[in-house]
């Protein structure tokens, strides 16, 4: 169901996730990093594995913990020296000694103007998913 749509006889589902997606100015990807509610889903259940990195709390949004463990381990997994530009939420903080990223923040109220996943990327990255739940109903 998408927002504003009714479910006549049925509960709205309150599930949710939040997704970092993180690319540099080539086209390469890091890889997904996604925060649900639940610590150990049941739809994981079987599976050894997962794609993504996969992160729990209350209400399956980033905090300080998170972004800095993503931080870190990007930072040792990276060969070569980077910089990272990201808006300024709160959760967005950088208390790690990171050697390989340096961490820019940019100025409030400039995420949708100057940002690059702010001018499409997160929303075309939205669609393609919606399309890929529908083709599966």
């Amino acid at each position: 169901m998408f927002k504003n749509e009714s479910a006549k006889g049925f509960k709205s589902s309150k599930e949710q996730v939040t997704v970092l997606c993180c690319a540099n100015m080539k086209g390469e990807k890091q890889g997904l990093l996604v925060i649900g509610k639940s610590k150990n889903p049941r739809c994981f259940k079987e599976v050894r594995s997962l794609p993504i990195d996969y992160y729990s709390n209350a209400n399956a949004w980033m905090n300080s913990v998170i972004f800095n463990d993503w931080l870190v381990k990007w930072d040792l997994e990276l060969k070569r020296n980077i910089v990272l530009f990201v808006d300024n939420c709160t959760a967005h903080t950088n208390n790690s000694l990171l050697k390989n990223i340096k961490v820019i923040f940019l100025p409030a109220n400039t995420t949708s103007l100057i940002q690059p996943c702010g001018q499409g990327i997160i929303r075309a990255y939205k669609l393609i998913i919606a399309g890929k739940c529908m083709r599966e109903l």
